[in-house]
């Protein structure tokens, strides 16, 4: 499976006149599960972000209750604001340490996804994109590039659990145009039938992808719309060196029309 992360990115200034779904910080996003489809109608963000807060707050605060690991650590409130305190607390001791407290998790997520990679017939072109196409009107605000330069940066890192209340751990490094990350993460989502399974992951080699390669299928390949400049792909490797899925990120510019200001689409 190809993922794309749901990114919903937040600014500063108001934008006027732009007919979207979603407004945060003053910015206004749209957010389509296809490139064609309708803009949605009901807003994302803010109930998957609450939904997976409660989650993620419950499951931490069984997790020092049973382990001891961090109990002078205590959430305020499951709001995401106050999951995101609580996890700065967590980290504040030690970063490794959400991996003591949701060990138990860790082997659950590995045993479900030895299961899917075992039952996984089709050849990599039928891999299925679990995909989201977001659009955000930042006007001169933020442009594709600055973007992809932000994704590869300090900064990137250290709002990763200020963005996600289903991510515990996220480092990377880069050298040269070649991006390396460990990330543990709640993957398939708050709100899926199969619900959240806390994995950890490497993604080596995460870099501007070669479509038509034995890595990369031409068929994942989204150029057409997106340049190549600014797309990003690497493998997703569990802790066993089993692959369960791509991590694949694409961003563009957007150009600006008589109702909305220019955007970056991710």
């Amino acid at each position: 499976m190809i993922s794309t992360p749901i990114l919903a990115l937040v600014g500063t200034a108001a934008l006027a006149g732009v007919a979207a779904q979603e407004v945060h910080n003053g910015i206004t996003f749209e957010v389509q599960w296809t490139n064609t489809s309708d803009v949605l109608t009901t807003a994302v963000k803010d109930a998957y972000e609450d939904a997976a807060a409660e989650q993620a707050t419950a499951r931490l605060q069984a997790a020092i209750a049973a382990t001891g690991i961090d109990s002078d650590c205590v959430a305020a409130n499951n709001t995401p604001s106050g999951l995101y305190a609580f996890k700065d607390c967590i980290a504040g001791e030690n970063p490794d340490n959400f991996y003591g407290l949701l060990a138990d998790d860790l082997t659950e997520a590995n045993t479900f996804w030895a299961s899917v990679i075992a039952n996984s017939t089709t050849d990599r072109t039928q891999w299925v994109a679990a995909r989201t196409y977001v659009t955000g009107y930042f006007g001169a605000a933020l442009s594709a590039s600055e973007f992809a330069i932000w994704t590869a940066s300090p900064f990137s890192d250290a709002e990763d659990l200020h963005s996600n209340p289903e991510h515990y751990f996220y480092n990377s490094t880069v050298t040269g145009t070649t991006q390396n990350a460990i990330i543990f993460e709640g993957w398939g989502g708050v709100l899926s039938d199969f619900g959240v399974k806390r994995t950890n992951f490497s993604v080596p080699g995460y870099s501007t992808p070669d479509f038509g390669s034995a890595d990369y299928p031409e068929e994942w390949s989204i150029s057409d719309d997106f340049p190549l400049a600014y797309q990003g792909i690497g493998p997703k490797i569990l802790s066993d060196g089993t692959t369960f899925g791509v991590l694949h990120i694409a961003v563009r510019d957007v150009a600006a029309t008589n109702s909305t200001p220019a955007g970056v689409q991710i």
